[in-house]
């Protein structure tokens, strides 16, 4: 689950020596959401979010609820327009007897990415009996705003329900919201009656959305339960790292810190020449090559043939995804595992391997890769590689689950 920062970096200026201290207060501590409060009445529970693979604090922590949910008026608002829908209100859905489930979402968000097979399930099992699924696509980066970006992962995770362009967020601060994924179902009557924050719950949340469909005056009696692959744990799963920021926005706070080199501290979107020494710390990566730090991104600087720059770090997971993007066309990505080319059983969906044996990554769009998935879990290094300049790395996530991102 992705939590949203309030950032604030306006006249930071880091010292070499807060990568040491930092570390050793504690790397990764997230707040809890922020209370919420109004003037109206109603109400709604709230099952507490399930572990995931970007956890806040660490994979097992318990993240402290706002207060029942209280909202007199629940219109989306500030919208940029419908994906697989003409424009809806929820006013008009509730009044007719709909039950609807909003799903705030962004499309690199791997964590999102796992509740997609529920949520289409959902919505091919109830749509024909008085359930609309509403995506709320609220994004994280500037370029997840653009329309044809929404509808390129539209199309590529096949998403069949109503899709809303929240792009300024207005409908998502409107709601007080904080996580990617986060459900709110409004029954019949137009209140909120449950909220579930991140990935998980999947079983409780059909049972309250069939419960609620009933309460409406559907019949259900004839209408199976969803059936979907659960993404179990894998075996041995003890821990996961966390997610890795390569802009200053993130790496700049406290609990930030993702680049482990005191170079990336001393000038924001500065162009540095690295040089990995091999010193490694779990939660940060290292850089070797030039790089520039941009706000919200690491930017190789350099594309000179046979000199390749690159960013390493050491993780515990099965799986491995990261934002890349580019600032051309076709920028490149060597990836290796544990010093060696990628195997077919180790591989992500998005790797190929090129003639010299080389597990590559063609940099198209701007959007979630899957890099690895592994069949165990376990501790290795990924040391990501590029003679390409303009290729921008934004976060790398993690996931223990026996198979997917």
């Amino acid at each position: 689950m992705k939590h949203r920062f309030a950032l604030n970096i306006a006249g930071v200026l880091l010292v070499s020596a807060m990568v040491s201290v930092a570390l050793i207060v504690g790397c990764g501590e997230n707040s809890a959401p922020g209370q919420q409060s109004s003037d109206s009445s109603s109400s709604a529970g709230v099952l507490p979010p399930t572990a995931t693979a970007t956890p806040p604090g660490n994979e097992f922590a318990i993240i402290g609820q706002p207060e029942p949910f209280i909202l007199e008026d629940l219109e989306l608002v500030g919208l940029d327009g419908w994906i697989n829908s003409d424009p809806l209100a929820i006013s008009q859905l509730t009044e007719s007897g709909r039950v609807v489930l909003l799903d705030f979402w962004t499309y690199t968000c791997v964590n999102c990415v796992r509740t997609f097979p529920y949520l289409l399930a959902w919505h091919d099992l109830y749509a024909d009996n008085g359930l609309t699924v509403i995506g709320v696509h609220s994004p994280e980066f500037e370029f997840e705003k653009l329309p044809a970006n929404v509808q390129a992962a539209v199309n590529r995770y096949e998403l069949e329900y109503p899709i809303v362009l929240d792009s300024e967020k207005q409908t998502w601060d409107k709601y007080g919201n904080h996580f990617w994924p986060s459900k709110y179902l409004i029954d019949h009557t137009g209140e909120v009656v449950f909220r579930h924050f991140g990935e998980g719950g999947y079983q409780e949340t059909e049972a309250i959305i069939r419960e609620r469909l009933k309460a409406s005056g559907s019949d259900l009696a004839a209408v199976a339960w969803s059936d979907v692959d659960a993404l179990d744990r894998s075996g041995g799963a003890h821990t996961v790292t966390r997610e890795l920021y390569g802009g200053y926005a993130n790496s700049y706070l406290s609990d930030g810190l993702y680049a482990g080199q005191d170079a990336y501290y001393e000038s924001p979107d500065a162009r540095v020449n690295y040089v990995d020494d091999g010193t490694r710390r779990h939660g940060q990566y290292f850089l070797d090559g030039q790089w520039i730090n941009s706000e919200t991104s690491i930017i190789s600087g350099q594309g000179s043939g046979d000199e390749f720059a690159h960013l390493v770090f050491e993780f515990f997971a099965t799986a491995v995804n990261a934002v890349l993007g580019r600032t051309t066309p076709g920028r490149n990505l060597i990836v290796e595992l544990d010093g060696h080319p990628l195997t077919p059983d180790e591989a992500g969906s998005d790797i190929t391997w090129n003639d010299n044996g080389n597990t590559v990554l063609v940099i198209e769009e701007t959007r979630l890769y899957q890099l690895v998935e592994l069949p165990e879990f376990g501790k290795h290094e990924l040391k990501l590689k590029t003679n390409s300049e303009g290729l921008a790395i934004y976060t790398v996530t993690f996931g223990v689950n026996e198979f997917g991102p």
